[in-house]
C-alpha cells in the first residue's frame, strides 16, 4: 500500500501542474500505472470530468476508436467495429480531472488549519492562502501554489505574495518542480509538497515541515560554508559553517541590500525601510552586535552607500 501511495502521489503532483489538471482516459489506461490512477479515483483526488474524450480506443480490443457512444439504462455504451456495442465505465470515456479544491482542503486539514481559517484563493486555480501557524514565536503564513513557473502567472503570483505578507514570513508549499527565481526572490520559504506530505486514505499527512522552518532541511551545510542562503528561511547567516541568528533590524538591513542585487544602496533608502533617522543610519551601528556578519557580507563607501559583497548576492536564490 505504501508503494502504491507513493506512486499515486507522484502522478497526482504531476497532474496538479498540468494547465487543465486533466488526463485523457487512454493515457491513464495504457500508462502502466492504471492501478495508481484508480487509487486516486477511489480517494477522490481524481474524478471523471464533463463531456466525452475524443478518439477513445475500445477498452475491450484496444484496436480501433469507438465510433459512437450512447447512454443505456443509466450507463454508457460505445460502438466498436470489431466488438459491437460494449459497456463503458465513466473513467473510460471522460478525461480524468484533478479536484484542486479537494487538494487544497486536504493540505489545510493536514496542517491543522481547516477548523481555524477559511482558505482564500489569491490567484484563480494557482495560489491559495491557507492560514497561519506559529513556529518559535514567529508567525508564518502558509500558502499553496501550482504552476508557479508559468510565464503568464509568475508576475501575478509574485505580486500577490508580496502583498500577502512581509518578506520572509510566508511558507509556500507547491507541486512546481523548479520555482521561478522571481518568486523565490520574494523572500518566502518554498517547500515541495512531496517533501513534507504523504498520501493516505483520508488525504495528506504532514511530516518534517519543522525541519524547513528551522532552516535545517534543504541544501546540506558544509563545514566551512559562508553564505546567506538561510537568511529568509530561518533568519540565519552562515560563517565558516557557524550559524549566526540575525536580529530583526539586521535582517531588515541585509534584506534591503539583497533587494539591491549588489548595487550600492544609499543610507536614506535603508533608513526609510528600517524606519529610523537617516542621521543614525550607519551600518556598523546597526550591526554592532553582529560585527562578524557585517564584516563578512557588507561592503560600503564613505558617501553613505552599502551593498552586499558580490559573492553573496545570489545566496537567497539557492
Amino acid at each position: 500500500m505504501q508503494a502504491r501511495n507513493d506512486i499515486a502521489f507522484g502522478l497526482l503532483c504531476g497532474l496538479v501542474e498540468e494547465s487543465e489538471g486533466s488526463l485523457h482516459p487512454d493515457a491513464a489506461r495504457y500508462s502502466g500505472q492504471m492501478d495508481a490512477y484508480r487509487h486516486l479515483l477511489d480517494l477522490g483526488a481524481l474524478g471523471a470530468g464533463d463531456g466525452v474524450g475524443s478518439s477513445i480506443l475500445c477498452p475491450w480490443c484496444g484496436m480501433g476508436d469507438l465510433e459512437g457512444i450512447r447512454f443505456e439504462q443509466g450507463g454508457r455504451q460505445g460502438y466498436c467495429t470489431d466488438c459491437g456495442w460494449v459497456d463503458l465505465a465513466s473513467d473510460q470515456v471522460t478525461r480524468l480531472r484533478v479536484d484542486i479544491t479537494r487538494i487544497v482542503r486536504w493540505l489545510a486539514s493536514a496542517l491543522g488549519l481547516a477548523g481555524r481559517y477559511q482558505h482564500e484563493e489569491l490567484v484563480p486555480t494557482a495560489l491559495w492562502r491557507l492560514g497561519e501557524i506559529e513556529h518559535r514565536r514567529k508567525r508564518r503564513i502558509i500558502f499553496f501554489g501550482r504552476r508557479l513557473n508559468d510565464p503568464a502567472l509568475t508576475p501575478i503570483i509574485e505580486h500577490r505574495l508580496r502583498n500577502a505578507c512581509a518578506p520572509g514570513c510566508g511558507v509556500l508549499i507547491t507541486t512546481t518542480p523548479d520555482v521561478a527565481q522571481a518568486i523565490q526572490a520574494a523572500g518566502h520559504l518554498v517547500v515541495a509538497l512531496r517533501a513534507v506530505a504523504h498520501l493516505r486514505k483520508a488525504g495528506f499527512v504532514i511530516e518534517n515541515l519543522d525541519a524547513y522552518l528551522d532552516g535545517s532541511a534543504g541544501i546540506g551545510e558544509r563545514d566551512s560554508e559562508t553564505s546567506l542562503r538561510l537568511m529568509h528561511s530561518g533568519r540565519i547567516a552562515l560563517i565558516d559553517g557557524e550559524r549566526h541568528a540575525l536580529s530583526p533590524q539586521v535582517y531588515g538591513f541585509l534584506s534591503v541590500l539583497a533587494q539591491g542585487g549588489g548595487d550600492p544602496v544609499h543610507k536614506r533608502t535603508i533608513a526609510d525601510a528600517l524606519e529610523i533617522d537617516v542621521d543614525k543610519c550607519k551600518g556598523a551601528d546597526i550591526c554592532k552586535r553582529h560585527k562578524a556578519v557585517y564584516r563578512t557580507f557588507v561592503a560600503h563607501d564613505n558617501d553613505g552607500h552599502y551593498w552586499l559583497k558580490p559573492e553573496f548576492v545570489n545566496d537567497q536564490r539557492r
